[in-house]
């Protein structure tokens, strides 16, 4: 009789929030689709970028974080945190309208971004990570009426709101999967009105959201499937730990044979190394649980954990090293300032893990601390990053330009296409500057790259633009001494081509660079242009016809980084050789035989 009482006391709340959160979805999904419709059109408020994004990534995460917390906070303080929520989502979506629009103020003509009109995924990917993590650190302290709560209850909710979030994504998905079966059922009917209901962005974005609310209402009053689906995911990720032990101790224990040369040749040792130091953190965590008063892992487990804390410093500090070395090298850019980011946090957690190892205590209860000061210091970090306090591309900018003007790097090879298009307002502030440089001895070089750079065509709402002549003699270097590339190849119009998609890169976007080399591959003393893009191991052979115009005549592979190759094509010292297999040919219909391409060709010396 008593569970039947507490049943229903359990039951009542649910039925009382179910309506409210509906509604709120509904809300949602309405506002959603208004917003979206006025970006997919460039009307209303999407024409105002700087109000268009922060509203955007408010009406995004917002609703759920007031649908979770009707049932947890009380609902002035509910609402107070969400204002804070929203503001600093608010914010972020400013400052990336604002470091994105505006170009024309300098005097350039404005360029797109990728994905048009809507906030840059790295943003709103972000703003969702801040919203959750400081939600679990928000709801737990709320719930316990204090700013430190006890370990296991931040372990608690967390775990519930990233299932509950993970599970209301699913579905949706299977929601809509049922939806589009059914539309196929009606197609065999040859009724069509279900799969154009699908397609229209009023029927599935405000369905979406309901969908999404209704789930999260429905794990939030079942706990226990929660609860299963908890226990069910740490008892089969933990044993993860151990195999992820054993490999990183065998790298680690590699590296005094191998040196670190290797590694570093890599040049993507950092983020690989972050990688694996956030995947032992999630591991490790996995195996503490809640902490103390969690149930106990296997002994094997407790110590595959201490193991694994020990490890964490040793793999960070390889990444900082690696990413020393690159910023040595090449200064500043929007992805290594995110690496240093990334390195920040994780010197938190290997040190602080390090510090729990070090104890007696078999739990490792030190590690519970680490994790909720960790946690406040990753969302300062991430506010900072996606705010002009540590915004990646004025920082990057900054750097480059200090590299420029030291002379550590030539002012031909700067890449000032960078500055134009890849970093953003700061990057074509700085161009501005560039133009009327004049106290470096090459001031000169300087100001007349600058200004080529500033006068390129603006970019494509896809974030490209199809590069012109001019672009090309300038992305296309020749690589064959004393010949330089046919002026009628760099004014063909590359973007009529049929299957574009199968053109190197650079013949597509102006900003990337290709090597060309000018040789005869088809033995009939005409030159064919073999284009190498960015240094890649994938060689375009292009052929000219008889009316003058040029078209991809195929492609070949070499070992990467085969410098040998290279030298040979430039210098012509190498010799045309009959193909393995002939072409077929029946009733005058001629059929190629791809052969099967060698895995792992060496580079001849």
């Amino acid at each position: 009789m008593q569970d039947n009482q507490r049943g229903t006391l359990q039951a009542a709340p649910g039925r009382e929030l179910f309506v409210p959160r509906l509604l709120i979805g509904i809300f949602q999904g309405l506002v959603l689709y208004l917003l979206m419709n006025a970006a997919h059109n460039r009307s209303g408020i999407a024409t105002i970028p700087l109000l268009f994004f922060p509203l955007l990534l408010v009406t995004l995460f917002t609703p759920p974080a007031f649908i979770l917390g009707l049932q947890q906070i009380r609902r002035a303080r509910l609402v107070l945190w969400l204002a804070v929520f929203a503001a600093v989502v608010a914010i972020l979506g400013y400052h990336d309208a604002w470091r994105s629009a505006g170009v024309e103020l300098v005097g350039m003509q404005p360029y797109g971004r990728t994905g048009g009109s809507l906030p840059s995924m790295t943003v709103t990917f972000h703003s969702g990570m801040i919203v959750f993590i400081a939600y679990c650190l928000v709801l737990t302290g709320e719930t316990a009426r204090s700013w430190f709560a006890p370990y296991e209850s931040y372990f608690e909710f967390s775990w519930k709101l990233g299932l509950q979030v993970c599970l209301s994504g699913l579905f949706v998905c299977a929601l809509f999967l049922v939806l589009w079966l059914g539309a196929a059922l009606f197609l065999l009917l040859k009724l069509h009105f279900l799969e154009r209901l699908l397609r229209e962005s009023w029927f599935n974005i405000p369905v979406s959201a309901m969908a999404f609310a209704s789930a999260l209402h429905i794990t939030d009053v079942r706990p226990d499937i929660i609860r299963g689906s908890r226990t069910l995911v740490l008892s089969l990720l933990s044993w993860l730990l151990l195999v992820l032990v054993v490999i990183v101790g065998g790298f680690l224990a590699s590296l005094p044979f191998t040196g670190l040369g290797l590694l570093w040749a890599t040049r993507s040792a950092t983020w690989i190394l972050l990688g694996v130091a956030a995947l032992k953190i999630v591991l490790v965590n996995v195996v503490f649980k809640g902490g103390p008063g969690s149930n106990p892992a296997p002994r094997v487990l407790r110590v595959c954990m201490r193991i694994a804390c020990l490890m964490l410093p040793v793999l960070v500090v390889l990444a900082t090293y690696a990413l020393a070395l690159r910023i040595d090298q090449y200064g500043l850019t929007p992805p290594r300032i995110l690496a240093c980011a990334g390195t920040f946090v994780a010197y938190f957690y290997a040190i602080g893990y390090a510090w729990a190892a070090f104890s007696r205590d078999d739990t490792l209860a030190r590690i519970a601390p680490v994790n909720v000061i960790t946690a406040w210091i990753s969302v300062a970090v991430l506010i900072a990053v996606f705010t002009p306090l540590a915004d990646p591309a004025r920082l990057s900018v900054d750097s480059q330009i200090d590299r420029l003007l030291a002379n550590k790097i030539a002012a031909e090879k700067f890449d000032y296409d960078f500055l134009r298009y890849r970093s953003t307002r700061y990057g074509v502030q700085a161009l501005v500057r560039l133009q009327g440089e004049t106290n470096t001895p090459n001031a000169a070089t300087i100001r007349e790259l600058s200004t080529q750079a500033a006068r390129q065509p603006a970019r494509s709402t896809l974030g490209v633009a199809q590069p012109d002549a001019a672009t090309l003699a300038l992305t296309i270097v020749s690589r064959t001494p004393g010949q330089s590339v046919p002026a009628s190849f760099l004014s063909t119009d590359w973007g009529r081509v049929t299957r574009k998609w199968m053109l190197p890169t650079c013949l597509n976007f102006g900003a990337i660079k290709c090597d060309a080399y000018l040789v005869d591959l088809t033995g009939d003393h005409k030159t064919n242009v073999v284009l190498f893009q960015n240094g890649g191991n994938i060689g375009f052979v292009f052929d000219q016809a008889s009316d003058g115009g040029w078209a991809l005549l195929g492609k070949f592979s070499i070992a990467p980084d085969c410098a040998a190759f290279r030298d040979a094509l430039a210098k012509g010292t190498f010799q045309l050789v009959e193909p393995r297999l002939r072409d077929i040919q029946v009733n005058g219909q001629r059929v190629e035989v791809e052969t099967t391409p060698t895995l792992g060709a060496a580079c001849s010396r």
